[in-house]
């Protein structure tokens, strides 16, 4: 365990020098053109209670929004308005809403067209303004309401801006919505969205978790098992990597274990910002650091405003990253558990990969199951990554060599993996797939 210890201090230090140069004026000016344009867009849509939108009355609210839009776009390039419940969000950023009258009610206005967001690509002119006041406040249409809008706008000149289905913990996917993601889509996603959560915490701005539950939902609903999530990273900063694989192994946990939806979703966003506190000025350098970095990221958690299940879910996730199961103050929550499992598993298969298999490492932690782990939680790994671990190198009985591609798909198959086989020159991935329950058996199992 102290070369582990050495491990995470190593990737606390890696995370400090990776972290985002703060631009705290630039967030104020966010936040201060989001009030306006929140305040700016919802007086608009109420004054067409009483006005056409082709009034006059609408000629000096509708040249300020076009303005306070063009020195958003200026600022940030596209600009993403998402509301969510009471909350307003500009580019990530949260905006008051309760010291402009009128504001805390435009989520309802876009809800009526099953809308929660709207993306500004470009500036507007005064007509295309017109034109989307005058589509938000009608009626909306009686079916694929935000369809039905999001055309009539094209329609009518204004096609830079794109309007979003509604946040929420639990979405359903109708048959109207976009095409699911492909699985490296997704990873695709959850990698940059790491990425961005950490810079957006380390300028001290308050973490957005609407996207990346979205992005976990995704990922749950194309199957955890997808090969794609498990044979390789795509070119992104150690970090991210990092806080997805034990993000996505801690999904596999909780799903193994019988997690509720919500659970599962917050134990995804909290695996994607477990390490974040390691980007906090005060966290200190090597153990210190390894010892201070899950409160700091309690505390950047701690940010978002107001208290709901779920942000106190991912509260106690990231505080309780490293605890163990049989710490005197108390085990931890279930979340907290799945993440120290997960890091712990990810931590000994970089320092100790080429030298055991996958599964013999798994036995060891299934060993420590009472003592550092949880043990239903750590026989959960053992059953969700199955006999032959992704990643794991194998020789087929053909005599070629390949590497497990993805977790145990069902008990069933727990000791028959799927295997992308390697170019026995280059020992290279070829992208052939072979499915061992029918194509080919395992002879043995190699480290490395």
């Amino acid at each position: 365990m102290d070369e582990l210890s050495q491990a995470q201090s190593s990737l606390g230090r890696a995370l400090g020098r990776a972290r985002a140069g703060e631009d705290r004026e630039l967030a104020q000016k966010v936040r201060d053109g989001g009030e306006q344009l929140i305040h700016l867009l919802a007086g608009l849509l109420k004054l067409t209670r009483v006005h056409s939108p082709e009034n006059r009355a609408f000629d000096a609210p509708v040249a300020e929004l076009g303005r306070v839009l063009a020195t958003l776009g200026e600022a940030l390039g596209s600009v993403s308005l998402v509301t969510v419940e009471d909350q307003v969000y500009l580019n990530d950023i949260r905006v008051r809403t309760d010291a402009k009258p009128g504001a805390t009610g435009l989520g309802g206005e876009l809800r009526r067209h099953n809308t929660g967001g709207i993306d500004f690509h470009a500036p507007l002119t005064g007509p295309q303004i017109r034109a989307l006041v005058k589509g938000l406040a009608g009626p909306p249409a009686p079916e694929w309401p935000r369809g039905a809008l999001g055309q009539w706008l094209v329609e009518q000149g204004v096609s830079a801006v794109e309007l979003h289905g509604i946040y929420r913990f639990q979405a359903a996917r109708s048959d109207r919505e976009p095409p699911a993601r492909a699985p490296e889509a997704i990873l695709q996603l959850l990698l940059d969205l790491a990425s961005e959560s950490w810079e957006q915490l380390a300028a001290g701005r308050v973490l957005n978790p609407l996207p990346i539950r979205r992005a976990v939902v995704e990922a749950l609903e194309a199957g955890l098992d997808a090969p794609a999530f498990w044979v390789g990273f795509p070119d992104c900063p150690p970090h991210a990597a990092h806080a997805v694989e034990v993000g996505m192994v801690a999904l596999l946990i909780g799903r193994t274990a019988g997690f509720p939806g919500g659970l599962l979703q917050d134990l995804g966003i909290a695996g994607l910002v477990h390490d974040a506190g390691y980007l906090a000025p005060s966290v200190g350098e090597g153990a210190a650091a390894l010892a201070r970095h899950p409160i700091e990221g309690a505390r950047m958690v701690l940010r978002q405003r107001g208290f709901s299940e779920a942000k106190l879910r991912r509260l106690r996730a990231v505080l309780e990253h490293h605890r163990d199961q049989a710490d005197p103050s108390g085990p931890p929550s279930a979340g907290g558990a799945a993440l120290r499992l997960a890091e712990d598993y990810a931590n000994v298969i970089r320092l100790y990969g080429a030298k055991v298999t996958r599964a013999d490492a798994l036995g060891a932690m299934l060993k420590a199951g009472g003592r550092l782990y949880h043990p239903a939680l750590a026989q959960s790994l053992v059953n969700a990554l199955g006999r032959h671990p992704p990643g794991t190198l194998v020789e087929l009985a053909d005599g070629g060599f390949g590497r497990v591609a993805a977790p145990s798909r069902s008990p069933q198959f727990w000791d028959r993996p799927v295997v992308k086989r390697l170019d026995p020159t280059t020992r290279l991935p070829t992208g052939a797939l072979v499915d061992t329950a029918r194509d080919a058996v395992i002879r043995r199992v190699l480290p490395g």
